[in-house]
């Protein structure tokens, strides 16, 4: 769903300036993914960089199958941290974050997975891990949104599971069964190419019915592909999905994929190219504070390539301002309305 193509001068999803440089913390935490390839290396990179820069050495945790970060991260605030560094993929460092929302303390991320979705969106440079680690530990600091998500396996009944959280992009519908028909050994040896051959053999499948509810507005049935939310909106490949989205407006952008036989792809791909609107593409765009889905059977539900298998209702929503993340210093291009901040960094 090729929405617009960033331009080659990338900006920060951000409406307001980061703030000033960080000064010199006392006690940093690393959170690591021990199964992502250069992990070991990752941790030992932070190590150095810490004592480069006069810093106590960093204390480096291990994520496990049923603890994967955000315990980790709660831990690290509790002993007194004042910088957490997510050294992963795109599930580490969301579960990092949610570990550290509305605790004041920063959250520096070093990619080492797949996608690296979040790190793309903050202009991050997924192929310098160095440079990475360095901005983790000395870049500025912004305060972004965080989206948030309940489900429960069925509609209108039963509990509530505990609530999940999501940095870049959630969905339901059949990017969610893309994102579940694509194993981990594709992904390791394809990387995000991976997801386009799942994708390709979703684009035939018929349309979901939902009910959608935005915001206070009365719930509306219809059919779709898929229902996408995004925080902010860059993925691999240099598409942005949502082009427009900002990371500190507390706003979701929705899209709502009306795709209902395969000659609709067509415009939808058209759109992309022309970076605007196309008669009959079958995209709907809006923007919300909370979203309501209900599918007429169970589906599943995609958070940051993340899967829930089986859900009967989700509600999305936005957490304003919930997070701090160290980032590049951008520099301020301001015109008669708010745009992002310009880094003079292409986009990889």
């Amino acid at each position: 769903m090729l929405i617009g193509r960033p331009s080659s001068t990338a900006k920060l999803p951000l409406l307001r300036a980061p703030l000033a440089d960080p000064v010199r913390p006392t006690r940093v935490v690393g959170v690591v993914n021990p199964i992502r390839p250069k992990a070991e290396w990752a941790a030992g990179e932070l190590r150095t960089a810490c004592e480069q820069a006069g810093w106590p050495e960093p204390s480096i945790v291990t994520t496990t199958i049923a603890e994967a970060g955000a315990e980790q991260a709660e831990q690290a605030v509790a002993e007194g941290a004042e910088l957490v560094v997510a050294l992963g993929g795109d599930g580490t460092v969301r579960e990092v974050a949610r570990g550290l929302a509305h605790s004041g303390v920063p959250l520096g991320v070093v990619p080492l997975g797949t996608a690296n979705l979040f790190a793309r969106n903050l202009l991050l440079p997924p192929g310098n891990l160095r440079r990475a680690i360095r901005l983790a530990l000395h870049g500025a600091t912004a305060p972004v949104d965080l989206g948030r998500v309940s489900v429960r396996a069925h509609a209108d009944t039963g509990d509530w599971l505990p609530e999940e959280t999501f940095l870049v992009l959630a969905g339901m519908g059949h990017d969610a069964h893309t994102v579940l028909a694509t194993s981990a050994h594709t992904k390791s040896r394809l990387g995000w190419l991976a997801y386009l051959g799942a994708g390709a053999q979703h684009l035939h499948r018929r349309p979901v019915r939902v009910r959608l509810q935005v915001d206070e507005q009365a719930a509306e049935d219809t059919e779709v592909w898929s229902v996408l939310v995004g925080n902010c909106g860059r993925i691999p490949g240099g598409i942005a999905v949502f082009p427009h989205a900002l990371l500190d407006d507390g706003r979701l952008e929705l899209m709502e994929a009306r795709v209902r036989h395969p000659a609709q792809w067509l415009p939808v791909a058209w759109q992309g190219l022309r970076h605007r609107p196309v008669p009959g593409s079958g995209l709907v765009l809006g923007r919300a504070r909370t979203v309501r889905v209900v599918p007429e059977q169970p589906h599943p539900v995609q958070l940051d390539g993340d899967v829930l298998p089986s859900v009967g209702e989700a509600v999305f929503s936005v957490d304003p301002g919930a997070l701090l993340v160290r980032l590049d210093r951008p520099r301020a291009r301001r015109t008669g309305r708010p745009t992002p901040f310009t880094t003079g960094t292409a986009d990889a």
